[in-house]
């Protein structure tokens, strides 16, 4: 009887013993099954870059003599500029086609996370006809400023830019993800609570993919998304302050991480900007407290962004850091490259172009 006992415990903690192996195994091919679907996009992403976020090669175009140069260099890189009056549109659309090429090769759920991260672009259009028609820029201008987006089609385009006012040029995104501007605007008649509810709709969609994340992307994309939030609450509050907005509780958004609700109640109820920064104390954005200039403010944070993401990319190189990585260092250099052709074309001292830039120059 004891024999037979002892037979059964023992078969039953070999099985038990080869169920733990068997499970270890599983999370161990699960993991190098996720290291391999993001080894060819983290090569491609690799090989890409964003060369114009560093130091060398930024001070490189500040050293040429003529826009020219700038054109010829960066032209190397994907960035095709054929006519400078639209140096702009055509940077970004060069930058998006070379974000979706990478996105394409992306496992299923990196690339849902990214199409989320891409609907800024969508956002963008949207603020750039709204502030257009606010200002009654004349339509075949506007035309001329903007471009098809994923959700922003040709059609809401035309919507918007032939409406005769700006509830009408709304009305237009109904059918889109940025429906709630048309409340916003109906309840404040405000273009830059407008355009701060397009910024929070989108990181909310953002948010929300992260959860269908593999589990191995998922610690790099919480930490981006952490100080994503509170970079944007900063960003709200202080636009908010500045602009004398009443209600800016409607504009942050919960998932931070240094910025908990005490705090941003307390710089929400705050009177002057000074104030506002003071709450900052105790976290990584206390330096924010020795700047006065909203703009300046914008550029560090940017700056403290830029670098927590390359921070990532070396940090979880084989999952979703280099892609969180890519989707915001490209995203400034594009904007560096703006900076640069514009400083060029309107004869700006270089030191005043160097101090507009994020990345190693600045």
């Amino acid at each position: 009887m004891l024999d037979s006992t002892a037979i059964i415990l023992a078969i039953t903690i070999s099985l038990l013993a080869i169920f733990v192996v068997i499970a270890f195994l599983m999370g161990f091919f699960r993991k190098m099954l996720s290291i391999g679907a993001y080894m060819g996009p983290n090569a491609t992403i690799f090989a890409i870059g964003a060369k114009y976020t560093e130091k060398e090669n930024l001070e490189n175009l500040l050293n040429y003599a003529s826009v020219n140069e700038v054109v010829a260099d960066i032209r190397k890189e994907g960035y095709l500029v054929e006519n400078l009056k639209d140096y702009d549109l055509e940077i970004e659309k060069s930058m998006l086609s070379m974000m979706l090429r990478a996105i394409e090769m992306l496992p299923d759920d990196a690339k849902s996370f990214a199409e989320a991260y891409m609907l800024k672009y969508d956002a963008n259009i949207v603020k750039r006809i709204l502030r257009a028609k606010y200002a009654k820029v004349p339509k075949n201008r506007i035309y001329e400023m903007v471009y098809e987006g994923r959700n922003i089609t040709k059609l809401i385009i035309q919507h918007m830019v032939e409406a005769t006012n700006m509830e009408d040029a709304l009305a237009a995104l109904d059918a889109t993800p940025f429906r709630d501007c048309i409340r916003v605007w109906s309840e404040s008649n405000d273009l830059l609570k407008v355009e701060l509810t397009l910024d929070k709709i989108v990181l909310k969609r953002l948010v929300e993919s992260k959860n269908a994340l593999d589990e191995n992307a998922q610690e790099p994309a919480n930490i981006f998304l952490s100080m994503l939030v509170d970079i944007y609450n900063i960003k709200s509050v202080v636009r908010g302050k500045v602009a004398e907005m009443e209600n800016l509780e409607d504009l942050v958004i919960e998932g931070g991480y240094e910025l908990s609700d005490w705090k941003l109640r307390g710089m929400i109820d705050a009177r002057t900007l000074d104030e506002v920064l003071a709450h900052l104390e105790g976290t990584s954005y206390s330096s924010l407290r020795d700047i006065h200039d909203p703009f300046e403010i914008e550029l560090e944070l940017d700056k403290m962004l830029l670098n927590k993401v390359n921070e990532l990319s070396l940090t979880f190189s084989t999952s979703a850091g280099p892609l969180i990585m890519f989707l915001v260092a490209k995203d400034f250099e594009a904007r560096n490259l703006k900076v640069i052709l514009k400083g060029y074309m309107e004869n700006l001292p270089k030191e005043r172009i160097r101090a507009l830039l994020v990345g190693g120059a600045s």
